[in-house]
């Protein structure tokens, strides 16, 4: 496949989706951790071809956005009971995946095969589970298999959240998420969760407490340590329309068909 799976930042700042495996994004309130989540995912869906699941148990910006997908209501959820039925439906899908995937090509993953990537957002992450209920096991369940198991299956994750620490999300879950992001600046234990491999937090380069500025490290790739970028500002682009015209555009004959297995 051809597809650019490298996603810019700015000028000097980029990570590749193929090789993060997932994405956390923190930032308070404010820092543009918005700004940035939804940059990724244009991006991801205009320069890969991704498809979308959404995440948005606070019923915000995010989940409005199920009127402007195919099979919005399908792939858009909100209530608990959604997110534990779309959660499920994506380890389902993966799962058969894995099992169409064609012998002789031991190690490869979706790419090679020339199946369609897939990113799973979700925003607040924390609102989610506060609100789950008797679904929270589940639902974790199904969102740690879906972190531990999509990187070859070409179905990534991001979680967004203003807080991100033990007491919301396991540690063997963000350690997965390869591509960590801070918006802005953070507490102590924030900077600890998320980049644990910085012996000294007052190390962390010192980015503006302003909206857009923030830090990047990606497991594995070029980004060794974390390093200040800038968001792209999104402010003055039509997210609806952008998302209707790249669901319009998508060729379904550009990767394997999967119609007669694939749920929604």
């Amino acid at each position: 496949m051809t597809s650019n799976f490298e996603i810019k930042l700015d000028k000097a700042t980029s990570f590749n989706l193929r090789g993060s495996g997932g994405i956390l994004v923190v930032g308070r309130s404010g820092s543009g951790k918005t700004n940035t989540t939804t940059y990724i995912m244009l991006r991801a869906m205009s320069q890969c071809d991704c498809g979308l699941y959404i995440v948005d148990a606070k019923r915000a910006d995010m989940y409005s956005l199920y009127k402007f997908f195919r099979n919005g209501d399908k792939v858009v959820a909100s209530d608990t009971n959604q997110i534990a039925r779309l959660l499920r439906i994506i380890n389902e899908n993966m799962s058969n995946r894995y099992a169409h995937f064609q012998n002789g090509k031991w190690g490869q993953d979706f790419a090679r095969y020339g199946y369609r990537p897939y990113l799973l957002v979700i925003d607040e992450v924390s609102a989610m589970l506060a609100e789950a209920g008797k679904n929270k096991t589940e639902i974790m369940r199904q969102l740690r298999q879906i972190i531990l198991r999509g990187r070859q299956a070409g179905i990534f994750t991001l979680i967004s959240g203003q807080r991100i620490d033990a007491a919301i999300l396991d540690r063997d879950i963000t350690l997965q998420l390869a591509t960590r992001i801070v918006m802005g600046q953070a507490d102590a234990e924030t900077y600890r969760m998320v980049y644990p491999m910085v012996n000294d937090i007052k190390n962390l380069p010192l980015v503006p407490n302003e909206a857009g500025y923030g830090l990047i490290y990606s497991d594995g790739q070029i980004i060794t340590a974390p390093t200040p970028f800038i968001s792209p500002n999104m402010s003055n682009i039509a997210v609806p329309k952008v998302i209707t015209r790249l669901e319009n555009n998508y060729d379904t004959y550009k990767y394997i068909d999967e119609s007669s297995y694939w749920q929604y």
